[in-house]
């Protein structure tokens, strides 16, 4: 499974920081991480990097990643938005409750439905606060 992870309003030091804890985090253990430009192509060198890359060897890895992007976003004081984004779906990552995380890794793994214009579907962003 092939993910994107995008830090929004960042000038790529935010990224390489959550890249870092996502290296060392154990709820991502098994996750391959590159750094890499939007459009880049793997191992090319762009302009500059805006997203990580991300592999995981199966969906069992997924919502351990999310609590770890959800725990560094709490770890920092500005707390980051994160998109993380899957064949055309996005979702923004907000707070590392147990039925937020599970509603993500729904949205992510979900078939997506074709509208009838013919664009992919995308998921709604989860940016508000559990009340």
């Amino acid at each position: 499974m092939r993910l994107g992870i995008t830090v929004l309003d960042d000038d790529g030091g935010q990224l390489r920081a959550l890249q870092r804890w996502l290296l060392r985090d154990p709820d991502s253990a098994g996750a391959t991480l590159t750094l890499r430009g939007r459009n880049a192509t793997p191992g090319a060198m762009g302009p500059g990097l805006d997203l990580i890359d991300v592999v995981l060897s199966n969906a069992v890895g997924l919502g351990g990643l999310l609590v770890a992007v959800a725990t560094w976003r709490r770890s920092r004081g500005n707390a980051p938005r994160v998109q993380v984004e899957r064949e055309g779906v996005t979702v923004t990552v907000s707070g590392a409750d147990a039925e937020q995380i599970e509603r993500l890794v729904r949205q992510l793994t979900a078939p997506t439905a074709e509208p009838d214009d013919g664009t992919p579907a995308t998921a709604a962003t989860l940016d508000r606060p559990r009340p």
